[in-house]
């Protein structure tokens, strides 16, 4: 008697036998090779995207600004996805059939402008640069989101989780990627050199005096001025992976058969509730509040991270960045974890975790703070990620099953959303790190925190009390395709169009 042992018991299970056999669909085929180069180009994009947190002092010292004046960086950032969002929203599904190739365009531009940035010294330049990589990253990630949405529909939910996922395994490997090349101060001698407190920045590039408010200068000692920043190749680490992710798409671009660039959704598989203009702005509104508050205070924790913890806690970089790669690993591990959660519980239960989570791990990093407490801030940094990462891809498979279809528009007040804040938020905790007190990196973080569990609470109240009375289903084409089989050899047509009340 022969038994079934290692890999040949491992294929002969029924999962990967169904598997095997919806491989043999040349469209399955084709929308799963499709959906595998969306997901490394989602992991190439995570790792350029996070490395500008642990670069942000870097770039300060390349261009010769203060934390206040840097902060405009990510302004412009942000300010670049809300226009990318909104050309992506529009054209998304204004011109679906070419929709491969906007993702090949807006993956080889956002290639190109990553690269660039830590390459100028002049600060209006540096500017406009991230403006340029906002714009053209979040539109193809936004766009990428959508087509995954588009391609799979309810029935891939899990898609939609491996894709967040592997955007965070992408962020884990940034630091490692810019940590060897960031400056280090040669000398920690607090009393020696502390040009920390200096109420306006000097120039690095321009010698060894330092302006202060009442135009007076003093000479800084030379052991104390930092060592040369090299971020640019970390840069082009991550610019070579991107390349190859955009290569990828655009070899898709241009092999993929016409009919498949036209058709690569099947409707059948979306939410038909449809909604009253009025309640579906409501909606729209605690889903952007939601996504705003959530990632403006994601965006604070690690954008702030190097600034506050080198400049007000006086750790090392390397020790920062240390906590920087923690924190997008437990992100990551957080992603997968919702990925078998989401078989015990349901979307909104998940989200309840995460924004509850989110909240409390927030006000625990205070008191770690307040109290000196190194464990405690390690350890809340890890809960902080676990809690908050789960919130955008839940949040998406919860308003495709429970509210309704996650169309170009809702992905785009998604997106606005995210970028908004990115407006605001830097030049707000720009001024108040450098004019008032940098523990403002850890109070707006809390009350952001608490802003997302409200407007959370918010869309459900939404959902049970109003969403369920006035929305409508739509059903459209629901015929199976044995019966449309037969009414075609028949000679016949039809169309059955229902509406019904929820």
């Amino acid at each position: 008697m022969k038994f079934a042992m290692g890999p040949e018991s491992v294929r002969s299970t029924s999962g990967t036998v169904h598997f095997r056999k919806q491989l043999q669909d040349p469209e399955f085929r084709r929308k799963f090779i499709h959906t595998l180069i969306l997901l490394f180009a989602f992991l190439a994009m995570g790792i350029s995207r996070s490395q500008h947190g642990p670069a942000f002092l870097d770039f300060a010292q390349i261009t010769g600004s203060n934390v206040e004046e840097a902060s405009v960086f990510y302004t412009s950032l942000a300010a670049g996805g809300l226009v990318g969002s909104a050309i992506m929203g529009v054209l998304i599904e204004k011109v679906a059939k070419y929709r491969q190739g906007l993702l090949a365009i807006f993956s080889l531009l956002s290639t190109v402008s990553d690269s660039a940035l830590p390459w100028s010294t002049n600060y209006v330049l540096t500017i406009c640069l991230f403006f340029l990589n906002g714009t053209v990253t979040s539109a193809f990630d936004s766009g990428g989101t959508f087509d995954m949405m588009h391609t799979w529909g309810v029935g891939g939910k899990m898609y939609i989780r491996i894709l967040s996922f592997l955007y965070s395994a992408g962020t884990i490997i940034a630091p490692f990627t810019v940590e060897p090349f960031l400056s280090e101060k040669k000398d920690y001698n607090a009393t020696f050199c502390d040009i920390h407190n200096v109420p306006q920045s000097y120039n690095y590039t321009d010698g060894h005096v330092a302006d202060i408010l009442n135009e007076t200068t003093f000479l800084i000692p030379e052991s104390c001025l930092p060592s040369e920043s090299r971020i640019q190749y970390g840069y082009l680490i991550a610019g070579a992976i991107s390349l190859l992710s955009g290569i990828m798409i655009t070899a898709e671009c241009f092999l993929s058969p016409q009919n498949a660039k036209r058709e690569t959704r099947n409707e059948k598989l979306r939410n038909p509730r449809v909604l009253p203009r009025w309640l579906r702005l409501l909606v729209l509104g605690s889903v952007g509040g939601l996504y705003f508050f959530n990632c403006s205070s994601i965006s604070v924790i690690i954008g702030y991270m190097m600034a506050y913890f080198v400049k007000d806690l006086g750790w090392s970089k390397g020790k920062t960045a240390n906590l920087t790669s923690l924190y997008w690993a437990s992100f990551a591990a957080s992603r997968l974890l919702c990925m078998l959660l989401d078989r015990i519980l349901n979307p909104r239960q998940l989200l309840f975790i995460s924004n509850g989570l989110g909240v409390l791990s927030v006000g625990g990093l205070w008191l770690s703070i307040i109290y000196k407490s190194d464990p405690g801030i390690w350890i809340c940094m890890v809960l902080a990620a676990l809690g908050m990462s789960g919130i955008f891809p839940t949040g998406l498979v919860y308003i495709e099953n429970d509210v309704m279809k996650v169309s170009g528009v809702v992905t785009t007040v998604i997106w606005i959303a995210g970028s908004s804040q990115g407006i605001l938020m830097p030049l707000l905790l720009g001024y108040l790190l450098q004019m008032v007190s940098y523990k403002w990196y850890i109070y707006l973080a809390l009350i952001e925190a608490v802003l997302a569990f409200v407007f959370f609470a918010s869309l459900v109240l939404i959902v049970k009390t109003l969403v369920t009375k006035y929305g409508s289903i739509e059903l459209e084409n629901t015929v199976d395709e044995e019966e449309t089989f037969i009414e075609k050899n028949d000679g016949t047509e039809s169309k059955c169009k229902t509406r019904l009340n929820v």
